[in-house]
């Protein structure tokens, strides 16, 4: 934008401020030319200046699959025994597509992790029995461990927020007393928070924790998503 009148004329001071600004702008303007020269590179952008034409970029991988994850699909992945072959393919296949609703109680426990690597089917179900009983001698001990005052206190946090969350869907509807899903999501956030007192419950927890209940429909195993 031109002024209107001449800039002042600098006095020694803004001269000498210049002067010593001069090398970091220059740096600066250096650097923000090479961080562009690697961008253009990268994204294979023609260059400006008509110079040479850029090297051939190498050939495209096929763009990811964008159809939700179906059984036939993750067949595709296991291999003899039921092993999961292929653990990040699967993931980038869930990222750009999601999984049709009837399988997420099989994937869910693969993305969060449920499982240790190379297990077969049959070792699968041997894991969740033994996490299942695992889990239900944990919050036995962690019921046992804490005070009264820290029991209530935890309960009570968490039984705020269980009987709010997600009424209006199926699995969570229904009378308070006596509901069996509000008893599950009650008890597994309450194990959790025992178990990580520094963290406890947070409000929110419930949120995570429901749809996670609601699709696996177990109260361990949401709990060991959950974590």
């Amino acid at each position: 934008v031109a002024a209107v009148e001449p800039p002042p004329t600098p006095t020694p001071e803004r001269r000498s401020l210049l002067a010593a600004a001069l090398p970091l702008t220059q740096a600066l303007l250096a650097q923000v030319g090479r961080t562009l020269a690697r961008a253009h590179a990268a994204l294979a952008w023609p260059d400006a200046g008509g110079g040479s034409p850029p090297s051939p970029c190498p050939p495209q991988a096929p763009p990811p699959p964008c159809a939700p994850l179906t059984d036939a699909d993750l067949r595709t992945y296991l291999g003899p025994g039921g092993r999961l072959l292929r653990p990040q393919e699967l993931r980038l296949h869930v990222f750009h597509g999601g999984v049709e609703p009837g399988l997420r109680k099989v994937v869910w426990r693969y993305l969060l992790n449920i499982f240790p690597p190379d297990l077969t089917g049959q070792e699968r179900l041997a894991h969740l029995r033994r996490k299942s009983r695992e889990y239900a001698a944990l919050k036995s001990a962690l019921a046992a461990r804490a005070s009264p005052a820290e029991l209530a206190a935890v309960a009570a946090a968490v039984r705020k927020d269980v009987v709010r969350t997600d009424r209006a869907h199926p699995y969570f509807g229904g009378p308070e007393e006596g509901h069996p899903h509000l008893a599950a999501l009650q008890a597994l956030l309450t194990a959790f928070a025992l178990g990580h007192p520094r963290l406890s419950y947070c409000q929110g927890m419930s949120d995570v924790a429901a749809p996670l209940l609601a699709v696996l429909d177990d109260e361990a195993q949401a709990f060991l998503c959950f974590c």
